[in-house]
């Protein structure tokens, strides 16, 4: 049987990204929504490594999923580490999609940024102020309304802006994720937003020991999902058991 494919996606969207990659893949999947989305209403301008990855546990918990690989799109790269150490001994491979990542004690922003990291910050602060509050609601056609006394927003671009400048000054914590947990990286190599450099210092951040070259923009989810799909069932087919003591 194959692990669970646990899928993290990025600023932005919601768990509906993955679903034409879900439609390919080989074995179960779970693609979660963080908190501020769809079902699970929060307020996006206090967004937090820690509580994304804490909600995303709780998912697989639930799920009863016992072997899983995390799959992580640009922001949701910085939830792995803290999701793979809450799952501890299930996960059995971390895989970045265009992934913003950094080392242990360290922040996104000084990867992508090392001159100037703090040259967001302005921007982030008035963005927050702006959308305090707000959730993002990503629901399907035919979806009721979430139920909530926040203020739900489809303002796509704000939504995206407002988490990735909020996690990218957090620091990233790789405790109680092993080192030789294998990681790999999906380079996206018409990325507008990824120039080739910083891919190159998110691969090393990452620890990645493997990259698959996808020539697909940023959001491969959309633009290439049966060439992401197929990347990442190379990925959990390496992990094909037997007798699984769950699913």
């Amino acid at each position: 049987m194959l692990p669970t494919v646990v899928l993290i996606h990025g600023s932005g969207h919601s768990s509906l990204i993955w679903d034409d990659v879900v439609a390919k893949l080989d074995g179960p999947a779970l693609a979660v929504d963080l908190p501020g989305r769809r079902r699970r209403p929060a307020d996006l301008t206090e967004g937090t490594i820690e509580a994304s990855s804490a909600a995303a546990a709780s998912d697989v918990e639930e799920s009863g999923a016992h072997h899983v690989v995390l799959v992580g799109h640009s922001s949701g790269g910085l939830i792995l580490p803290s999701l793979a150490a809450r799952l501890g001994p299930r996960v059995c491979h971390l895989v970045f999609v265009a992934g913003l990542i950094a080392r242990d004690g360290h922040s996104v922003s000084e990867v992508i940024s090392p001159d100037d990291p703090d040259s967001m910050l302005g921007t982030r602060d008035a963005l927050r102020q702006r959308y305090r509050g707000t959730t993002f609601g990503g629901l399907s056609h035919g979806e009721a309304p979430i139920e909530t006394d926040l203020c739900v927003t489809e303002d796509v671009r704000a939504v995206g802006s407002i988490e990735s400048l909020t996690l990218m000054y957090q620091p990233v914590s790789w405790l109680g994720v092993p080192s030789s947990m294998p990681r790999a990286f999906v380079r996206c190599l018409a990325d507008p937003i990824q120039p080739r450099a910083m891919q190159a210092q998110l691969i090393e951040s990452a620890g990645a020991d493997e990259v698959f070259d996808i020539d697909a923009d940023h959001t491969p989810a959309v633009s290439r999902p049966d060439e992401l799909a197929a990347i990442v069932n190379e990925v959990a087919a390496r992990y094909a058991v037997n007798h699984p003591s769950g699913p």
